[in-house]
C-alpha cells in the first residue's frame, strides 16, 4: 500500500512538471543586444566630431544596459588580426565581415551630415537697447535731441571704423555658432540594409570653440539617450499575479530601470484566412509600474486595469509616456463658476504635476460677477489603485486676470491666486477614460489692486499704471474661502 502511494504521488509529479515547464517564447527579450559600432569614415582622426559622435552612441548604447556592445576599437584589433584593411569607406561586404567577426547581427553607423563652427556678431536684446537708451534720455533737451539725431549716424561709423580688426576678430572668436547635424543608422550586419535610423541635429551660439561645441554636444547626447531606446523594446512576461502586484521576467541585466511603465496584454494569435498563416495581436488589459528591480526579474505594480491580469501575459514596454488631459467643471456654493483644462506631466508617477488653463465668472463684494483668464499648476500624490478607484491628494495654485471697468469707464485689471487642497477620487471609466470628483479646500487668496493703463504726457510716450476710480468701496473676493467641488473627465491616450 506504501509502494501504491510512492507510486501514484511520482506519476502525479511528473505530470506537473510536464505542464509547468513550459518553453518560453521566442519573442521575450531574455538577453542584451549584441550590437557593433561601426568606425567613423575618418576614424584616424580622433578628435573629428563623427569620432566623438560615436563615441556618444557607443557610450549610451552601454549605459542602458539592453546592447551587448562592441566597441570600435576591438573591431579594429579584430580587423587588423584579420589583415583586413579599411579605408575610411565602410563597404556592404565589410559590413558582413565584421558583423560575422563580432558575432553581432545588427550594426550601429553614425553619418555625419552637417557640422560648422563660425563668428557671429552678438545680438543687442531689445530689451537692453530699450535700457540703454532710457538711461540716455534721462536728461535729454529739445536742443541735445536735435543734436544727437544729427549726429547719430555719423558718430556710428566714426565708432565702427575706430574698432580694429583684432578687436572684430576677438569678438567673432567668444560667440562661436556651432551647428551639428547627423544620422544614427542600425544595419543588418547579413544583407549591410539599414533596418531603422533617427536624425539628430542641435544649434548653439556663445563662448569659444571648445565651449560652443561642449553644449551642442551636450544637446546632442540628451536626444541619442532618448531614441536609442526606441531600436530595442523589450517584451517581457507576467510570471505571477498576486492582487495587483505582479512579478516580470525582466531585471536589471537588461536595464529596467525602477518607474518604467509596461503594458500587459493576452498573447498573439494565430490563424489562417485562405491558405496564409496571419498573426493576429493581443488585447491590451493593463498599465503596470516597475517598483523594485531584481537581477533577471522585477516587481511591478498594477497602475490602470480593464481587463483581468493572469500568469503567463505578454508585458511590452511602454516607449512614450502616455498623454492625459483633462476637462473640469468648478462650482461652489459662493457664485463662482469656471471651466478649465490641464495637461498632466509624468501623469503616471506617485507624484504628478498638471499645468493648464483656466476661465470663469466670479461674484465680487458689490454681487456682480467678473470674468477672468488664468493659469494654473497642480501636484497631485496617488495613494492607491483598487477596483478601478484611485483617490489621490494635492494642492493647486491658480493664477487668475481679471477684467472689467471702473467707475469712470476705464478698463482695469486685476490678478487673484487662491491655492487650495484637493482631495481626488478618480473613477476608471474604460481603457482610456476617468471621471474625477474632486473636493477643494480653498484657505487664502492674494487680491492685487484694481488698476488701468494710462499714457503719459511726454514725446517720448509710455504708460503707467494707474489705480481705478470707484464711487464706493473697491470690489474685493473676501468671501472665497470655504469648500469647492469639481468635476472632471479625464482622456489617457498611449
Amino acid at each position: 500500500m506504501v509502494l501504491l502511494k510512492k507510486t501514484l504521488l511520482l506519476f502525479v509529479f511528473m505530470i506537473l512538471s510536464c505542464v509547468v515547464a513550459q518553453e518560453l517564447d521566442d519573442d521575450l527579450t531574455l538577453n542584451k543586444k549584441p550590437i557593433i559600432i561601426l568606425p567613423a569614415r575618418d576614424a584616424d582622426n580622433p578628435g573629428s566630431i563623427s569620432n566623438k559622435l560615436t563615441a556618444i552612441v557607443a557610450q549610451k548604447a552601454t549605459e542602458m544596459g539592453r546592447f551587448e556592445v562592441i566597441d570600435r576599437r576591438l573591431v579594429d584589433a579584430i580587423l587588423e588580426e584579420q589583415k583586413l584593411q579599411l579605408s575610411g569607406m565602410i563597404s556592404e561586404s565589410q559590413i558582413v565581415k565584421i558583423g560575422e567577426l563580432a558575432a553581432a547581427e545588427e550594426a550601429f553607423m553614425v553619418n555625419m551630415i552637417e557640422f560648422g563652427q563660425k563668428g557671429v556678431p552678438k545680438i543687442i536684446k531689445p530689451q537692453q537697447r530699450e535700457k540703454d537708451d532710457k538711461e540716455q534720455n534721462q536728461d535729454e533737451t529739445l536742443s541735445t535731441w536735435v543734436v544727437k539725431t544729427m549726429v547719430g549716424a555719423t558718430a556710428k561709423a566714426i565708432v565702427e571704423s575706430a574698432k580694429s580688426d583684432a578687436v572684430r576678430r576677438v569678438e567673432l572668436e567668444n560667440n562661436i555658432h556651432t551647428v551639428i547635424n547627423a544620422e544614427v543608422r542600425m544595419l543588418n550586419v547579413a544583407t549591410g540594409v539599414s533596418t531603422n535610423s533617427f536624425r539628430i541635429n542641435a544649434q548653439f551660439t556663445g563662448g569659444n570653440r571648445d565651449a560652443s561645441l561642449n553644449m551642442a554636444l551636450t544637446n546632442i547626447t540628451w536626444q541619442i539617450s532618448r531614441k536609442l531606446r526606441g531600436f530595442y523594446a523589450l517584451t517581457s512576461e507576467v510570471m505571477q499575479v498576486d492582487g495587483y502586484e505582479l512579478t516580470m521576467l525582466t531585471g536589471d541585466d537588461l536595464g529596467i530601470k525602477q518607474g518604467s511603465l509596461f503594458e500587459i496584454a493576452s498573447i498573439d494569435r494565430e490563424k489562417t484566412y485562405k491558405d496564409r498563416t496571419v498573426t493576429i495581436p493581443g488585447k491590451a488589459r493593463a498599465l503596470a509600474r516597475i517598483t523594485n528591480v531584481g537581477p533577471d526579474a522585477s516587481e511591478a505594480k498594477v497602475i490602470r486595469k480593464w481587463r483581468k491580469v493572469v500568469p503567463g501575459l505578454k508585458a511590452y514596454e511602454m516607449m512614450k509616456t502616455p498623454l492625459v488631459s483633462q476637462i473640469d467643471l468648478f462650482y461652489g456654493q459662493h457664485p463662482w463658476y469656471e471651466l478649465s483644462a490641464k495637461f498632466w506631466l509624468m501623469p503616471f508617477s506617485k507624484l504628478s504635476v498638471g499645468l493648464g488653463g483656466q476661465l470663469g465668472l466670479l461674484e465680487d463684494s458689490e454681487k456682480k460677477n467678473n470674468a477672468y483668464l488664468g493659469i494654473g499648476s497642480t501636484m497631485d500624490l496617488d495613494l492607491f489603485y483598487i477596483f478601478g478607484i484611485t483617490p489621490s491628494m494635492g494642492i493647486s495654485i491658480p493664477v487668475n486676470l481679471f477684467m472689467r471697468r471702473d467707475d469712470r469707464n476705464h478698463d482695469v485689471f486685476s490678478t487673484l491666486i487662491t491655492p487650495s487642497v484637493d482631495l481626488n477620487l478618480a473613477i476608471q471609466l474604460g481603457q482610456f477614460r476617468d471621471l474625477v470628483i474632486s473636493t477643494r479646500y480653498i484657505f487664502s487668496h492674494i487680491h492685487s489692486d484694481w488698476t488701468y493703463q494710462a499714457e503719459t504726457d511726454n514725446e517720448n510716450g509710455g504708460s503707467f499704471s494707474n489705480k481705478a476710480v470707484w464711487d464706493g468701496v473697491e470690489p474685493t473676493f473676501s468671501a472665497i474661502k470655504g469648500f469647492y467641488f469639481n468635476l472632471s473627465l479625464r482622456k489617457i491616450r498611449f
